[in-house]
């Protein structure tokens, strides 16, 4: 469904006015002395309260607002400030926004008003300052919408992306990530609507804004669903079993979750033990586990993709999943675990030279 731009100014106006207190008052303004131009979907609002300040409101209304679309207005909008008289607040206005492009608006100053409820505005004379939370997911998704994150061959791109440093080429990503190339630039595509990559004209990824990319990513992914799980409790505890997987005896097995977050960028002290292993009975019988409902301090997993172990890491004499795996892992977990994912990637912010490889070779995906 498409709201006309005159039709969705209307009820913009009507839903903010509503609100306002009632010592506020929203009307049409000027910027010198003309209005809008008829047809070009935006507005100039005056938001003034009554015997005192008042603010001016530039509109920008559009059918569709992608993030992408974000970068592409910045110089419309920052034009149209610049004719004002006084510092405006410039208010974008559309059916629905998703998540990544309220975020984008947020960082650059703007607020914005969708028509499922999600709306920020902040005005300094008058104070003003509304925040609602509506819609997260678009509640008329087109027939055929872009490629979603969601998958073991969207994650096994999602963590190439994140990986390896830019410039990364489709046929390259295609190649090492055993995909397909209409897939992978179908999936590139929906990226750069989204502003979570950049583009040359060919096609070439330039820029990776992977952080958003690995959080994107972990919205569909559930480390104990996706992956099947068994829950195990250690008579020794798990911080023991955990000392022994690096013992010359014990069964091949890949760390994840706290216990490899904590040897990065702890948080707490590490409770529970995930482990990717290939030979589930194999690692119980050498922790000598117990089947456990409840209370669980060891988790066996087999991982859905074996692409997820790409780019383990050996980490004093044991081997941890990478850290981009380690992320989705930790954001796509129960408890404290998405705390620890998000803390992981300050680190990995801060210490991006370390850890990120220069080129696709380097990698074995």
């Amino acid at each position: 469904m498409e709201t006309p731009e005159p039709e969705l100014l209307k009820v913009a106006r009507s839903r903010l006015a509503a609100l306002l207190p009632a010592h506020f008052e929203l009307t049409d303004a000027m910027i010198d002395g003309q209005a809008a131009e008829p047809g070009s979907g935006d507005a100039l609002w005056q938001l003034e309260e009554h015997h005192g300040t008042s603010t001016l409101i530039l509109v920008e209304a559009k059918t569709s607002f992608t993030p992408r679309e974000v970068e592409r207005a910045d110089q419309r909008l920052a034009d149209l400030a610049q004719r004002a008289t006084q510092n405006p607040v410039i208010l974008v206005v559309t059916p629905w926004l998703s998540p990544r492009s309220r975020a984008l608006l947020e960082e650059r100053g703007y607020s914005y008003l969708d028509l499922t409820g999600n709306i920020h505005l902040r005005a300094e004379r008058p104070a003003v300052f509304v925040r609602m939370q509506g819609a997260d997911r678009d509640p008329y998704p087109a027939q055929r919408g872009p490629a979603r994150l969601h998958g073991p061959k969207a994650r096994r791109l999602v963590r190439l992306l994140a990986d390896v440093a830019p410039p990364l080429r489709l046929t390259d990503l295609a190649r090492i990530g055993g995909l397909n190339r209409g897939y992978v630039s179908s999936l590139l595509q929906s990226l750069d609507d989204q502003a979570i990559v950049d583009r040359e004209r060919r096609g070439t990824v330039t820029e990776v804004d992977w952080p958003a990319l690995l959080v994107a990513a972990s919205e569909r992914y559930d480390l104990l669903k996706t992956n099947a799980s068994t829950l195990f409790v250690a008579p020794a505890g798990a911080g023991e079993l955990f000392k022994r997987l690096g013992d010359d005896d014990a069964p091949p097995a890949v760390i994840t979750g706290s216990f490899a977050a904590s040897a990065v960028a702890p948080v707490a002290a590490a409770a529970q033990l995930v482990l990717y292993t290939s030979d589930p009975a194999e690692m119980r019988n050498f922790g000598r586990l117990l089947p456990a409902d409840r209370g669980a301090d060891v988790v066996l997993l087999r991982p859905e993709d074996e692409a997820q172990l790409a780019r383990s890491r050996r980490v004093s004499g044991r081997t941890h999943v990478g850290l981009s795996q380690l992320v989705l892992d930790c954001l796509g977990g129960n408890g404290r675990l998405p705390e620890e994912g998000h803390a992981l990637i300050d680190w990995m912010q801060k210490h991006e030279s370390q850890w990120r490889l220069r080129d696709l070779t380097e990698s074995d995906a």
